[in-house]
């Protein structure tokens, strides 16, 4: 429930949000516009940095810069060595703010939210990190490695994710069929009308890009679906988000009607045992997209691919 809230909650964040367009010159006393199209000023390479989101973490470390992190969030745990940076709160119930003054950021990388203005209010430097979509991801860990110093690492990394990505599509986008995917975030308090992500997120992309067809696509963002629905749709496919939950293929198939789905009957229904490599929006965002594109077209790659 409280996971479902919480990606409610982010979706109407991230629809406020605009796609950044981020400068390419080096970083010295120049002004970069962030995710909410705010121009931001960063007058010397930073040297601490806190960290107000898991995604943003990931982003940090994937370009070298672990070591100057001084401040994260109490939900980041990867990569293992953001488990012993100093922890400042969450989205909810909030984050502190004494906290993160204290430990005297020359730069604040957060999610949207009021935290950003608060920031402003004390003279913090904030950069908001909030894409829509996985072109956005690319743009930010491009403006993440400028603002840091970090330009050719930050292309480097975009470059490798974008042909892994290609070679993807390259294979998904030429099929004759798309299969029906019902993507379950959380149905593990109410199986009758489980939480789906809908239209504009970033499950619904990946599942796009993979050569699916989400059935939940009619509608935006994360909202609960009826057993009605669901089974009038007969998906060819059910991936499992809520696995950490201890939702899982059988207890799917116990569930009233359940049984009778095409992807229950022909033993297609995929657990996800790390649901961040899909909901969060840094790197492994693509080992996201390759997973799901190995489950619902494993005819496309081989084993082990």
């Amino acid at each position: 429930m409280i996971k479902s809230i919480l990606m409610a909650v982010a979706f109407l964040v991230i629809i406020t949000s605009s796609l950044v367009t981020a400068c390419k010159e080096p970083v010295s006393d120049l002004t970069f516009v962030d995710d909410l199209g705010r121009p931001v000023r960063i007058e010397s390479t930073p040297e601490r940095i806190i960290s107000l989101g898991p995604s943003i973490t990931e982003i940090i470390f994937a370009l070298d810069l672990g070591d100057k992190l001084v401040g994260v969030t109490d939900y980041c745990d990867y990569p293992e060595e953001a488990k012993s940076i100093e922890k400042v709160g969450s989205p909810f119930p909030g984050f502190n703010m004494e906290r993160i003054v204290a430990l005297e950021p020359d730069l604040v990388v957060s999610v949207a939210g009021l935290i950003v203005r608060q920031l402003e209010q004390v003279g913090v430097t904030v950069v908001v990190i909030q894409p829509r979509d996985i072109n956005g991801i690319y743009s930010d860990i491009q403006l993440v490695g400028q603002l840091s110093d970090r330009g050719d690492k930050a292309e480097k990394l975009v470059a490798s994710l974008r042909k892994r990505v290609d070679a993807v599509i390259a294979k998904t986008s030429v099929v004759a069929g798309k299969p029906t995917v019902f993507y379950e975030v959380d149905g593990s308090w109410n199986a009758s009308s489980p939480w789906t992500t809908g239209y504009g997120t970033f499950q619904d992309d990946l599942i796009n890009l993979a050569g699916g067809t989400n059935i939940a696509a009619g509608r935006s963002g994360w909202y609960e679906m009826s057993i009605e629905e669901i089974l009038n749709t007969d998906p060819d496919l059910i991936v499992l988000e809520d696995y950490q939950y201890g939702v899982t293929p059988d207890s799917i198939a116990s569930r009233a009607g359940w049984s009778s789905l095409t992807a229950v009957k022909k033993g297609r229904v995929y657990p996800i045992e790390d649901p961040n490599v899909t909901c969060r929006y840094g790197p492994r965002i693509v080992d996201g997209l390759e997973m799901l594109a190995r489950a619902i077209h494993p005819e496309l790659f081989a084993e082990g691919e």
